[in-house]
């Protein structure tokens, strides 16, 4: 199945929640609230690491969307311009961790655009602050 994710609610944003999600012939969103994303942040800077904070988070957020689902291509919407190569890495390593085969040709990003399902669908879950899946920081923890 091809995918196209998008974000809502950026996760540098940690007075905000986030929300990610993906959609194509089926639909899937995932929230972090914005007291957990301050618990994230308080480790990355405990652990010297505050400047990979945002797209490890991301990535791992892309994984837990993932979980369960048969994905063949990762279209992700163009929100960290300059950190793309660095997330599609973070976001492999977890990706191979159960799918050794998993290709770094089938994850690419580009602009989705306000028009498209993805987009819609993030949005509402973020306004709404309901998605499918909701995630605290010790779930992301065990990623990192």
């Amino acid at each position: 199945m091809k995918i196209e994710i998008d974000q809502s609610g950026r996760v540098e944003y940690t007075s905000k929640p986030t929300v990610v999600g993906f959609s194509n012939s089926k639909e899937k969103t995932i929230i972090i609230l914005a007291t957990e994303k301050q618990k994230l942040q308080k480790y990355f800077r405990k652990a010297n690491k505050p400047h990979v904070f945002i797209y490890k988070v991301f990535a791992i957020l892309i994984l837990l969307l993932l979980k369960n689902e048969h994905i063949e291509q990762i279209i992700i919407d163009r929100e960290y311009l300059g950190q793309e190569n660095l997330i599609k890495s973070y976001l492999l390593d977890l990706l191979r961790r159960t799918r050794k085969d998993f290709d770094k040709k089938d994850i690419t990003f580009k602009s989705i655009g306000k028009k498209s399902r993805a987009h819609t669908l993030v949005y509402n879950a973020y306004r709404t602050k309901k998605a499918d899946i909701s995630v605290r920081a010790e779930e992301i923890r065990k990623f990192i």
